[in-house]
């Protein structure tokens, strides 16, 4: 009696480092995209209304392409993975505004942004599957640190209205705040990032209003302004996450507490009670 012959289980292999692969591609061809388009801000046949007009329609495109690359998962993109790109954008268009930035300069800082930007959506799309590793918050850290230094020194050198400079500076603290509420560390659930994120801007607010209510003695330039804005929101937000997860040590309180002593040596180099 002849038996019939074995079947031989064929292997398939998955598809997931394909995908994983395809996924990056697509990511690195919008963040050139999003170079190309930031290259246009330092066109001189654009006024400073349409170089932010193009500043928004950036974000505009950059958020269906970071909503492509992100979803699959059971949680929904939420606004926190958007941040990065918009703070970029304000970024960006500010500095092409700057008549200083020579054009060699300003296409380095685009290249930047879209590295960054490929970089802060491949480690959301990690964080979101559960495949985050240890460095990757240290990653995180450094990007939402030096788009929100950009925005400042965008907004403090700009001279906007003092009303919209203010506005502008609680907006950045904010989104800021919640971004890291929401993906750097332990997740804080929406609407507590929400409340947290609002006294941050709260306090970086008060202190940008301090400052320019103070200019008869102070003399602050724009980027020890924006230095110091910086230092007023890392310390707030760390404060407060170091709070809400409980994890207080006496390495992070000398960190603070360092940043406390530079952010109130700046306060006081700054004054001059002779003017």
């Amino acid at each position: 009696m002849k038996l019939p012959p074995v079947l031989v289980e064929r292997v398939v292999p998955t598809d997931s480092a394909e995908k994983a692969e395809r996924d990056r591609s697509f990511l690195i061809f919008a963040g050139i995209v999003l170079v190309a388009i930031a290259l246009g801000f330092k066109s001189e046949l654009l006024s400073p209304g349409q170089v932010w007009a193009l500043a928004l329609g950036m974000v505009v495109i950059a958020a269906p392409a970071l909503l492509g690359y992100l979803r699959g998962t059971e949680e929904f993109p939420r606004i926190e993975h958007y941040i990065p790109v918009a703070l970029g954008a304000i970024t960006l268009a500010g500095l092409s505004l700057f008549p200083d930035v020579q054009l060699w300069k300003y296409i380095g800082l685009s290249v930047l942004f879209g590295a960054g930007f490929v970089i802060a959506g491949r480690l959301d799309y990690l964080r979101l599957r559960d495949q985050e590793k240890r460095g990757h918050i240290v990653l995180q850290e450094l990007i939402l640190v030096v788009v929100v230094f950009g925005a400042f020194l965008v907004v403090v050198t700009l001279h906007f209205n003092p009303i919209l400079q203010l506005l502008w500076i609680f907006t950045i603290s904010f989104l800021a705040s919640y971004r890291s509420f929401r993906v750097n560390g332990a997740v804080i659930a929406p609407r507590r990032a929400f409340i947290f994120a609002l006294f941050v801007g709260q306090v970086v607010t008060f202190l940008a209003w301090a400052i320019t209510a103070l200019q008869l003695y102070l003399i602050v330039y724009e980027g020890t302004f924006a230095v110091m804005l910086l230092f007023a929101w890392y310390i707030n937000r760390g404060l407060v996450r170091h709070t809400v997860e409980d994890s207080f040590t006496r390495n992070v309180v000398l960190e603070y507490g360092a940043f406390a002593i530079v952010l109130i040596y700046l306060f006081v180099a700054s004054y001059q009670p002779s003017r």
